[in-house]
């Protein structure tokens, strides 16, 4: 998704018909609400440990309770718990509450997260069937599509979440990312750029598009967007190695081999920048910065394999 949406955020959104308001709003006993409202403050102090132990305790004492199992996914998320055992509470709750859109989703969510592709979309489903009108839905279910390798659903799934949401990024991105797994590069790079004219002054958006661009095999188009923004002093380590494979893709790897090793300045770099640098100036010809760049990623612990593809004269 565009900017990649922490997950806590993201199951905010789609359960955000009731189950994802603070405790008091949600119904429920007085007890149970004072039990959620108090795990709701050990999370905003980030005491997610304790949190968590509240949390298990209340689950327990509740067991039919979707609040409570809802609030036992919260804490588990915020703790960090296998994937598993977080789509284990959704799905609690998702079967307490069959008929909410945001639980049936939060537990599709959730589950393609562990993993249980087939529970997701079965889970995403039912919620686009509860609340037709939410773009969130289908989005979702593209998603789970595309890691099953269905393309074709995938491509339908996050045309109908266009259709909801035609100015939201994530949409056409979704679309873009199946019409590439469908194998229609062109047609990728179109929604692609649908995405960004949705919110062209987004920086991550940018370069989430230039990335997607480059899969499509578009690297001169990558470079118009991120370009600009990704020579700056301020642009980040994935920003710059966005730029470098732009470069490459649009058959620079001169000015390539300059990104990769701008990347590699940073000593806390791994051996892969300087390995890339090493490529691109064997690419362009310049043998000896090749070399250089060779004796670097070799100090950075490269793989021998790596070394050989770098190589002059191996190409």
């Amino acid at each position: 998704m565009h900017a990649v949406v922490p997950l806590l955020a993201l199951l905010a959104a789609v359960v955000g018909c009731g189950e994802s308001q603070a405790p008091s709003n949600r119904g429920g006993s007085t007890e149970t609400l004072r039990a959620l409202e108090s795990i709701e403050r050990l999370l905003d102090a980030g005491r997610t440990e304790e949190a968590l132990r509240a949390a298990e305790a209340c689950a327990r004492t509740r067991p039919d309770d979707a609040l409570a199992a809802e609030m036992l996914g919260r804490a588990r998320m915020a703790a960090r718990a296998p994937a598993a055992d977080i789509a284990d509470a959704y799905a609690r709750a998702a079967d307490l509450r069959p008929d909410s859109p945001g639980l049936q989703s939060a537990a599709g969510i959730t589950a393609m997260q562990a993993g249980r592709v087939e529970i997701a979309m079965s889970r995403l489903s039912r919620a686009a069937e509860l609340e037709p009108g939410n773009a969130q839905h289908p989005l979702q279910r593209s998603l789970a599509l595309r890691a099953a390798a269905r393309w074709s659903d995938a491509r339908a799934a996050a045309e109908r979440a266009v259709s909801l949401a035609p100015l939201e990024p994530s949409a056409h991105l979704a679309l873009a990312q199946a019409l590439l797994g469908g194998g229609q590069p062109s047609e990728a790079a179109g929604a692609t750029r649908a995405a960004l004219a949705c919110k062209p002054n987004d920086r991550a958006l940018r370069f989430e598009v230039g990335s997607t661009l480059i899969a499509c095999g578009q690297g001169a188009a990558a470079l118009e967007v991120i370009v600009a923004p990704a020579r700056e002093p301020t642009a980040s380590p994935a920003e710059i190695e966005i730029l470098a494979r732009a470069l490459e893709a649009a058959q620079q790897p001169a000015a390539a081999a300059e990104q990769w090793e701008r990347l590699a300045m940073d000593p806390t770099q791994p051996w892969r920048p300087c390995a890339q640098a090493a490529r691109c100036h064997t690419q362009a010809g310049d043998t000896t910065r090749a070399q250089e760049w060779i004796a670097r990623a070799r100090e950075r612990g490269a793989p021998p394999a790596e070394i050989d593809r770098a190589r002059p004269g191996d190409r």
